[in-house]
Formats: C-alpha cells, structure tokens, sequence
C-alpha cells in the first residue's frame, strides 16, 4: 500500500442518529437558554424537545431546527389550581336569607268539549211521549184495580143487593121491602121482595142493554127517592161502566113500580 494513501485521515462516519442528536443539542443551545436543564432528572438537554419523527431515518439538508415545535414533556411543570377563597359566613343584613316557598301542585284541568245544542223539540216530544205511556199505563193499572175492588164487593155475576120502605105489601121499618139488582148478561134486572116475603116478588128489566166495554162486568145500585113530586117513592136505577154512568128511572105507581115515559115530569 502507498504511503500517500495510509498518511491521509479518514473522515469520521457519522449516522443518522448523531446528526439528530446535534441538530437537536444546537436548537436546544440556541431557544432553550433560559431553561434551567438541572431541573429534569435525566440531565440531558435533548429530552427537552422532541423533534417529529420523520418518514425516514435522515434528516433533509437545509432544513432549520428553529421550526421544529417542541413537544411537551411529563418534566414540565403543571400549574398549581388556584382555590377559591371561603366567603365569611356573616349573615347578610341587606338580603337576609328567605324561607322556601311552598308551591302547590294543580293537575291539569281537562278541557271541556264543547256540547252540541239540543232543539228544545226534542225534549218536548220525550216528555209527551213519556206522559203517554205513564197515562197509557196509569188507565190500565186504574182499570184493573177498580175491577178486583168489583169482584170483592159485587162478585161474579155483579150483584146488589138492599132493604127500603116503598109502600108495596104493606112494608114497614119493621118489615121493609127487600130489593137485588144484577147485571146479568149486560142486562140490568131487579127482583123485589115485599115486606121481605119471598112470596110477594116482582121482577123488573131495565130497559138499557148495558153495552160498550166491560158492560158485563159494570155493577148496578139502586136508590130509592121521589123524582116526580107526587109523594110518593121511586127506584132510579145506576148502571156503572167504565166510562159513564147509565141511568134508569122506575115510576111508583102505589103497588108497583113501572118504567117511565115521556109524560113523566122527573127531576133527578
């Protein structure tokens, strides 16, 4: 080997990581002169910036270490929290403290629909109709009740029966004439008994036929007064539908009693 060539120096091989390092060591040298690097505990003044990990293991020619942003490290200092200064516990004689208002809790109230209007004939016609069938109803249970008062106080077939001094026989209050008046057949008939001998009877027919509904069951009474003013006293005969009363009127002529007529002035 030549001399020349084992006289001259070999250049020292640095590699990436030391020109990193360097690059590093000088920016903190340059920015970092009023940090104090005896603080950090590993002692190296390269800890304290980090520089951003390239894409490559090299570092570009030219580039200035001055941009670079230093990253922070777990050495910086955090900031104390300040705390917050206790208020004095005086009361205050401006605002003094105010009781809790009590409040009360209302549901909420439904809205109410509105009512649609009824036409005041609807009411009106209910009512009629209503007082119709109580009517209807009221005739039907009067009817019925007046016609069981009939079978307990007239029985079946409607039977009347009653004792009056007329003047027939020789009647007296001692022995008065015995009357009974019956609807048989819708037919109103009278058997006299006088002075109470069943021997002296006489037999009268009005003559009514007792028609319209429920004749056949439409009682007879008598009453005995005189009705033409010759003193005398004479039988009016009282036939009780449902409807109306019929009347019938026997003249006494002094033994016997006969049915009126149109020259008999009577007032009933």
């Amino acid at each position: 080997m030549p001399q020349d060539e084992q006289s001259q120096p070999r250049r020292p091989r640095t590699n990436t990581g030391e020109r990193e390092t360097s690059a590093g060591s000088q920016y903190a040298k340059t920015i970092g002169k009023s940090v104090d690097t005896s603080t950090r505990t590993d002692g190296h003044a390269a800890d304290l910036f980090d520089l951003p990990r390239q894409h490559t293991s090299t570092v570009r020619r030219g580039e200035n270490p001055k941009a670079l942003v230093p990253r922070a490290t777990s050495a910086q200092v955090s900031p104390v929290p300040i705390q917050t200064r206790r208020q004095s516990q005086q009361p205050d004689v401006k605002n003094p403290p105010r009781s809790p208002r009590t409040t009360t809790s209302h549901s909420p109230e439904r809205k109410s629909t509105p009512r649609k209007s009824i036409h005041w004939l609807v009411p009106a016609g209910v009512g009629m109709i209503a007082m119709l069938v109580l009517w209807m109803v009221g005739s039907s249970v009067l009817a019925w009740g007046v016609q069981r008062y009939n079978d307990y106080r007239y029985g079946m077939p409607r039977t009347f029966q009653t004792d009056a001094v007329v003047g027939h026989g020789g009647d007296s209050r001692q022995h008065p004439s015995h009357f009974i008046a019956m609807n048989l057949n819708r037919q109103a008939i009278i058997v006299e008994f006088m002075a109470g001998d069943p021997a002296k009877s006489v037999s009268y027919v009005a003559p009514v036929y007792i028609a319209g509904d429920g004749g056949d069951l439409a009682p007879i009474t008598l009453e005995f007064r005189d009705v033409t003013g010759n003193g005398r006293v004479d039988m009016v005969i009282h036939i009780h539908l449902p409807s109306q009363d019929q009347v019938s009127v026997f003249i006494n002529d002094g033994t016997k009693f006969r049915p009126s007529t149109g020259s008999d002035k009577i007032r009933i």
